[in-house]
C-alpha cells in the first residue's frame, strides 16, 4: 500500500528545501568574503612585513653623526645653537 503525501507535508517539505537551498547559498557568499578577506588581509602582512625588514635593516646601520642630527631635527624638532627658526601662522 502506497503512502500519499498530503498537500501539508508537501508545503512543509518545499519549504525545508527552499530554506535550505538558500542558506547555502548565503553560506558560500559569506566564505567568499571572507576569502577575500583574508587575502587582503595576508597581502597586507607582507607588505607590513617587508616594511620591518627594511626598518631592521636600517636600525643595524651605524647611525652617523649627520644621521643624528637628521633624525633629531625632523623627529624630535630639535636645532642646534646658533640656528634661526623662521615662524610663520599663514597656511601652507
Amino acid at each position: 500500500m502506497e503512502k500519499k503525501f498530503g498537500l501539508f507535508s508537501k508545503l512543509a517539505f518545499l519549504s525545508i528545501l527552499i530554506f535550505l537551498v538558500i542558506s547555502v547559498v548565503q553560506m558560500n557568499i559569506r566564505i567568499n568574503a571572507l576569502r577575500d578577506t583574508r587575502n587582503e588581509l595576508q597581502s597586507e602582512l607582507e607588505k607590513v612585513k617587508l616594511e620591518a625588514e627594511e626598518l631592521g635593516q636600517q636600525l643595524d646601520k651605524e647611525l652617523d653623526e649627520e644621521m643624528i642630527k637628521k633624525i633629531a631635527r625632523e623627529k624630535l624638532d630639535l636645532r642646534e645653537p646658533g640656528d634661526i627658526i623662521f615662524a610663520s601662522d599663514l597656511p601652507n
